[in-house]
């Protein structure tokens, strides 16, 4: 497909990286389309664009030339450059740490991720929130998928980090399940719950019954 250079004024792209983190290469391209596409009616919540409801940020597969993993956007945020406002995991739990924390991605890549849970996916068992995504994908014709925790960890603290808006927060407690799955049970890994206190990133056992997971959803340029 057709593509362009040029970065959106919304996306959290290389430049910003620069800015608060450090190098992290070159970025792939975003589709020729990528304004229409941002332009466009979003299809979970009438009413708004899609530039309103999803966050365009860009996942580096290295920061000054080191892997980038959840370990290393640990370090990263508590101490950002350029203005960036810092942060912290809250809650970042062994068998998460263990299982994913240095796993990093083999190539840069874009994502456009919704800037909350999915309409009707809380209080849902994962398997429905999973057929929710799909059902969104299908009837839309586009690839919709799960976050996995390091996509969805990575837009929620760079778009913190660039506003100091608190997003998959804790008024109401706010978490979204990601495809990632760990410990010998295979809970999913939920991330969210942004209080002043810092991001979660645990699976979802480990939370009371009482906090209401739902499930975003993204797209990968």
């Amino acid at each position: 497909p057709d593509s362009i250079t040029s970065v959106p004024a919304m996306a959290i792209g290389p430049e910003e990286w620069k800015r608060y983190f450090g190098e992290v290469g070159e970025a792939p391209s975003l589709p020729a389309d990528i304004d229409d596409i941002l332009n466009l009616p979003c299809p979970f919540w009438p009413g708004y664009q899609v530039k309103e409801t999803h966050l365009l940020v860009l996942v580096p597969a290295t920061v000054d030339g080191e892997p980038f993993t959840l370990d290393l956007l640990e370090d990263l945020i508590k101490s950002p450059q350029g203005g960036g406002k810092k942060a912290s995991y809250e809650i970042y739990d062994n068998e998460v740490r263990r299982e994913l924390g240095e796993q990093s991605p083999g190539s840069s890549y874009w994502v456009l991720m919704t800037r909350d849970v999915l309409p009707g996916s809380r209080d849902e068992t994962y398997d429905v929130q999973k057929e929710l995504v799909a059902a969104h994908a299908s009837m839309l014709g586009l690839p919709y998928e799960l976050p996995d925790a390091l996509t969805a960890a990575t837009a929620i603290l760079l778009h913190h980090a660039r506003t100091g808006d608190r997003l998959y927060a804790d008024a109401p407690w706010t978490y979204t399940r990601c495809q990632n799955k760990v410990d010998k049970n295979s809970y999913p890994v939920v991330v969210g719950g942004f209080s002043s206190g810092g991001l979660g990133v645990v699976d979802c056992n480990y939370l009371d019954h009482d906090y209401d997971d739902g499930v975003s959803c993204l797209l990968k340029f």
